[in-house]
């Protein structure tokens, strides 16, 4: 009688999936919502962006009205890093530096090509920012401005997270934010 064969030396690999990436916006988001709260002189409308001393364009804390997502874009091997800031992109400098984290060339051409046309547009910003990698792709990001005026694209939360996965996935999100 022959018994199972033995099972062969393998390589377990293991994914972490980072939970602080999804949690820490989360808890911003919460914090500015609760924060404006106690003041009738506080607002959790976003008002027309100022701009800090370099020019970058600024918000209110809060939503930010008539901002408008782009279809997430994402990809396996992507690469990037998760960051808790959108990146304004005025320029193609400034969209060949954010671009310089992903390491596909697919993935760079797919950003490119869903950011291109807005950066001509005079009336709107585009930012972009990697919201997610790992095992999950998010179904969607709101936009608010934190404290400091910067933008940030906070990724929804995953109704049924996976397990494990054999590669990260990255997840870009882009937005294009009304100036008037």
């Amino acid at each position: 009688m022959n018994g199972e064969p033995a099972s062969l030396p393998g390589r377990q690999i293991r994914v972490r999936r980072t939970l602080g990436t999804l949690i820490v916006p989360l808890l911003a988001c919460t914090a500015l919502l609760l924060g404006g709260c106690g003041s009738s002189s506080s607002s959790s409308v976003a008002t027309a962006p100022g701009s800090d001393p370099a020019g970058n364009p600024s918000w209110t804390p809060g939503p930010i009205p008539g901002a408008h997502v782009l279809p997430l874009i994402s990809m396996t091997g992507g690469g990037g890093v998760v960051s808790p800031v959108a990146s304004v992109l005025t320029s193609p400098t400034d969209l060949r530096r954010f671009l310089a984290q992903l390491r596909v060339p697919a993935l760079q051409n797919r950003v490119r090509a869903a950011v291109r046309p807005a950066l001509d547009d005079p009336d709107h910003v585009v930012v972009a920012q990697v919201v997610a990698v790992g095992c999950d792709r998010p179904p969607g990001v709101g936009v608010i401005a934190g404290r400091d005026g910067r933008v940030q694209l906070v990724p929804q939360e995953v109704a049924s997270p996976l397990e494990e996965c054999l590669a990260a996935v990255t997840t870009v999100a882009v937005a294009v934010l009304p100036i008037d």
